[in-house]
């Protein structure tokens, strides 16, 4: 590897000048990987579907204090990402790309802190390597690939942690110091106003938990505690009061049941084993698993070797090893709350992989990390080579078109796979680690990219065709109706609400607590043949199961006019 490449400038000016051009072409690279085919895939079903909605609604009636979900008020979680989404909208109009691009560029966000955290507490070359570590992980890429809460929070969490350990590196009473700390409660408070109180206990507990490890308990009096939690308050307090005052339900909904019993029960359905985040973030850290033991190894080394980067692989430990305890001891467990502790691992990983090159020679331990990469793709060569053969035959009847359809796709991916493996098994042996560490970070952007563009293929959840359908048909003043069935979806296609009727889910507490949405959200099916068969044009969604009992009511006024592998679209105008 070039040694000019990662050099660490001694010079202030020329040190301030590859901080530039570093992030610079950083934001440029990973910026436009993220971005890459971002609006390419309809809106997934019911994660992005239910985000996007929020913000449409903020946009389509000016409430930026009542969460709303189909005129439902939503109180799960607090609003910041949703005015987000919004001003996305604003500006980008109401598309899947616009509703992706504030995760895109979160996650973008995230990759540059990996870079910041890896320099300013190592090196150049650490920096360097663990934002392109971060960026080529599979579950980082997936989840900036979708309408989430947690890209979000994760990088307001690892912003508020970050700026603590450099606030800390400076001179006590300097002005660097008060702008990193109260960066650190503003990034805890955005933390907050994303997905709630974790936004300030998991900063408060590796923190805590750092100065009791380090003994390091005069900087209490140093972190601006007061100043800082007004700060914090200031920033938090009025959204949730005012919701409050709107609403007076909120406050138990919300603080009790969205986290208490989340936290403590298993009221969600989101119960999983203890070890469940191990499993998680082993397959999630691919292709880069064949170095994530190692690294993990190095970090505890260095963390009990008295040196004077000790501290900063304690705080980095910490940060990583508390917040998956933290996750693992909660009764409510999902794949993307991973993404607070994906800094750090990027940073091990890439503090690993530049001492590793730093030496006289490559050790052994990246060679085998690298054929273990090279053993990966060859073996996604043989699966998605058997996918594409077997697939469409053994996958359920409603998913056999959306196989048939991806099968050249699966084919090219097989290709890519097998060639990535050979050139990194090749590189590793004719050219060395540092081009087949190259190949790797090509192999996998690649292969991301071309699995996210299958996925476009296995939407079988998507109303967006019959979304389609509609905008060419119905007027303003046309009902359209779910019947028995919610398609979150195509209140954002359409740009409208709709009617639902003998549906059952999340929206459940909202329609209890305003008595006049049973306008558009009923339960009496009288109700909906009396629409159905009166003057005004109706168009109903129909899930294809009660396919038979929706047309023996609906006729002889019943047309259909498209379908899916789950849904049928009807209308009551049959001439």
């Amino acid at each position: 590897m070039n040694p000019m490449l990662f050099a660490h400038p001694t010079d202030p000016a020329q040190a301030r000048a590859t901080w530039i051009r570093d992030l610079t072409v950083l934001t440029a690279l990973i910026g436009g990987f993220f971005l890459l085919f971002l609006g390419h895939r309809p809106l997934a079903v019911p994660s992005e579907a239910r985000y996007a909605e929020l913000a449409r609604e903020i946009v389509a009636s000016g409430d930026w204090i009542t969460p709303r979900i189909n005129g439902i008020k939503y109180f799960f979680k607090p609003p910041l990402f949703y005015w987000i989404e919004a001003l996305s909208i604003h500006a980008l109009g109401l598309s899947e790309f616009a509703l992706r691009f504030a995760t895109a560029v979160f996650s973008l966000a995230g990759c540059l802190l990996a870079y910041v955290a890896g320099r300013s507490l190592f090196d150049r070359a650490t920096g360097i390597l663990s934002a392109v570590v971060l960026a080529t992980t599979l579950v980082w890429f997936a989840l900036s690939r979708v309408i989430l809460l947690d890209v979000p929070v994760g990088v307001f969490l690892s912003l508020s942690l970050l700026a603590f350990v450099l606030a800390v590196r400076e001179e006590p009473g300097s002005r660097s110091r008060s702008v990193w700390l109260y960066t650190m409660y503003a990034a805890a408070a955005a933390a907050t106003m994303t997905k709630g109180l974790i936004g300030i206990v998991l900063p408060g507990l590796v923190i805590g938990a750092w100065i009791v490890l380090t003994w390091n308990w005069r900087l209490l009096l140093e972190v601006r505690l007061l100043a800082g939690l007004a700060l914090f308050l200031i920033l938090t307090v009025p959204w949730h009061v005012a919701v409050g005052i709107q609403s007076p339900e909120f406050f138990h909904f919300y603080f009790v049941r969205e986290h208490w019993e989340r936290f403590t029960t298993t009221v969600h359905g989101r119960a999983q084993p203890w070890w469940f985040f191990v499993v998680v973030l082993t397959a999630g850290v691919f292709p880069w698993i064949g170095f994530l033991f190692q690294a993990l190894w190095r970090n505890i080394e260095r963390v009990f070797s008295r040196t004077p980067e000790g501290q900063a692989e304690l705080f980095l430990a910490l940060w990583f090893w508390l917040i998956l305890l933290f996750f693992s001891a909660s009764d409510s467990k999902l794949v993307p709350y991973v993404t607070p502790m994906m800094l750090p691992l990027a940073v091990f990983v890439g503090r690993y992989l530049a001492l590793a090159f730093a030496g006289p020679a490559s050790p052994a331990g990246l060679r085998v990390g690298l054929w273990i990469v090279a053993g990966l793709a060859g073996t996604i060569a043989l699966l998605a080579f058997a996918v594409g053969v077997a697939g469409g035959r053994l996958a359920p009847a409603d998913l056999a078109d959306e196989f048939e359809r991806a099968r050249p796709i699966m084919g090219w991916l097989c290709l890519g796979a097998l060639v990535a493996s050979i050139s990194i098994a090749w590189a590793i042996r004719r050219r060395g680690p540092a081009t087949a560490l190259a190949l790797c970070v090509v192999a996998a952007a690649t292969f991301f990219q071309g699995v996210d563009t299958t996925m476009a293929n296995f939407q079988p959840r998507s109303i967006k065709p019959l979304a389609v359908e509609l905008l060419a048909r119905a007027a303003p003043d046309d009902e359209i109706i779910g019947y028995r069935t919610y398609p979150q979806d195509l209140p954002v296609y359409l740009n409208r609400r709709i009617s639902v009727v003998g549906w059952s889910g999340e929206l459940d507490f909202g329609r209890q607590i305003e008595p006049a949405t049973q306008a558009w959200m009923f339960d009496d099916e009288a109700e909906l043949w009396r629409r159905w068969h009166g003057e005004k044009t109706v168009y109903m969604i129909v899930p294809l199961h009660l396919e038979v009992t929706a047309r023996a009511t609906a006729e002889p006024r019943y047309r259909e006019l498209a379908r899916t592998s789950r849904h049928v679209l009807a209308t009551n105008r049959v001439e």
